[in-house]
């Protein structure tokens, strides 16, 4: 379907009339009553019955009129919605993040985003880091937030904030008296670690096993809540993002427990596929990401940040 004939016979149907058409489309009435022939052509059947000047539609023209006011609706909505997007009225984002990040920290940034952008609609899932790195690189995600390293040709990333890793121990633990220990204390400990794939897991790998140590896995788990509940009930101990056990380590069900000499950070960052066209919408919500990381940590690295106004 030709949709400049649809458009000429919309205005003629809706009008009733070649010569009204004619002047709100600025056409002349041949013109018109020529793309109307067209079309009726194309489909092989009359479109208006002719009374002299007056003109009334077959009842081909009433269905075809009936189509091209949903038709021409729906543009006109489109073109609404595309307007809206580009003041951010409308539109949504795609997010994939590490379980982390996405039960303690993004709930409470999407909530102060919305309350910015209400109409907005913030699509989110929840995985280990190596499945967010993946969904960042099918496009299925238009924003990836992880707590460890990606290095991808393809990846473009950029830090927010930092946090410390903590070793929690169940109460009744030797370590929990202790407060501080040396990491060759380690050796033989019963570890419950997050499965593989996720970045607490790999950091712990790196700190233990590149250390010299040797400590037992005895337990994986997949969720953080699983983890503390195994290590209050004594199963083992592990390594943990500080937020995630801030509940229980004041409620005094777990105790935390530094390494001497060194504190474990994790870094937090935001990533996106190199080819991925950063919307007004994106750009805004990476401002509210940096923001966030602006008041926890400082600045960003010079270099490290994503440059905002310009498709990166």
């Amino acid at each position: 379907m030709h949709l400049n004939r649809l458009w000429v016979f919309y205005h003629v149907a809706k009008h009733k009339s070649f010569s009204l058409a004619a002047a709100s489309l600025f056409l002349s009435q041949p013109s018109v009553s020529n793309q109307v022939k067209l079309l009726e052509d194309a489909y092989g059947l009359k479109l208006f019955e002719r009374f002299g000047r007056n003109i009334e539609l077959t009842n081909t023209g009433q269905i075809l009129y009936s189509y091209a006011e949903r038709i021409f609706g729906l543009i006109k909505e489109a073109d609404s919605v595309i307007e809206g997007i580009k003041g951010m009225k409308y539109g949504g984002i795609k997010i994939s993040a590490s379980h982390t990040l996405g039960a303690y920290y993004l709930p409470d940034i999407i909530d102060l985003f919305r309350r910015k952008h209400p109409r907005i609609e913030i699509q989110m899932d929840v995985g280990y880091t190596q499945s967010v790195v993946e969904s960042v690189l099918s496009f299925k995600s238009d924003l990836g937030l992880i707590g460890s390293a990606a290095s991808h040709p393809h990846i473009v990333s950029a830090p927010l904030w930092k946090e410390e890793l903590i070793l929690i121990v169940p109460p009744d633990h030797p370590f929990a008296r202790s407060g501080t220990i040396r990491i060759d204390r380690l050796q033989d400990q019963s570890f419950i670690m997050s499965e593989k794939g996720s970045g607490v897991r790999d950091i712990t790998e790196e700190l233990l096993f590149g250390k010299g140590s040797s400590p037992r896995i005895v337990m994986e788990l997949g969720e953080n809540e699983a983890i503390k509940h195994a290590v209050a009930s004594g199963l083992g101990i592990t390594l943990i993002s500080a937020t995630v056990a801030k509940r229980e380590l004041a409620a005094g069900t777990l105790r935390a427990v530094r390494l001497s000499g060194t504190r474990i950070m994790r870094q937090f960052s935001v990533i996106h596929h190199k080819d991925k066209y950063l919307s007004r919408l994106i750009k805004a919500f990476l401002d509210e990401l940096h923001d966030i990381g602006l008041s926890r940590n400082g600045p960003a690295p010079r270099g490290k940040r994503m440059r905002r106004h310009s498709r990166t």
